[in-house]
């Protein structure tokens, strides 16, 4: 049995690596559903270990990572579900929100029941966890001022016939 994550020390150097792997061994893309069970289990372990650290988000401002299982494995699942839509559109994953732009008409009524609501001043859908549903906080930053603050990574459901990313 492999070690996947022995090797990692940061946050950003795991989750760079469970994306990876989970490109690698992911079912959907031919992989083993045992070999990703267990990657999915050591990243948990991975990412415990790092709970507290300092971190540095993209635009290399310093902040303390605080792991929480529920809540990533709720923004995986919804990031899983966005991608399977058939639908031409950019997707976003900034911080622990997903952001969907483009042609996104057609899919309409298959993002609301997904939990995705309509953003009128960024012209976009997103999602987010019911927890930070709860903040009254609205940012007025514009998505890429986001995506600098919380770190970001793009998808487009192009890809998604070719990378189901984690």
């Amino acid at each position: 049995m492999s070690d996947y994550f022995s090797s990692f020390t940061t946050v950003e150097q795991i989750k760079a690596e469970y994306r990876r792997l989970a490109m690698l061994h992911h079912p959907d893309r031919g992989g083993n559903t045992a070999t990703m069970q267990e990657i999915n289990r050591q990243y948990v372990i991975a990412l415990r270990c790092c709970d507290g650290q300092q971190s540095k988000d993209d635009a290399g401002n310093d902040h303390t990572y605080r792991y929480n299982e529920t809540r990533e494995q709720e923004v995986m699942d919804a990031l899983h579900a966005i991608l399977r839509i058939k639908m031409s559109a950019e997707i976003w994953l900034i911080g622990c929100w997903i952001w969907i732009m483009g042609d996104t008409r057609p899919a309409k009524e298959q993002l609301k029941a997904l939990g995705c609501m309509w953003h009128s001043k960024r012209a976009a859908w997103y999602w987010r966890t019911a927890e930070q549903g709860k903040w009254k906080n609205r940012s007025p930053q514009s998505l890429d001022g986001l995506a600098a603050k919380y770190g970001a990574r793009e998808f487009t459901t192009r890809q998604a016939d070719t990378e189901l990313a984690a």
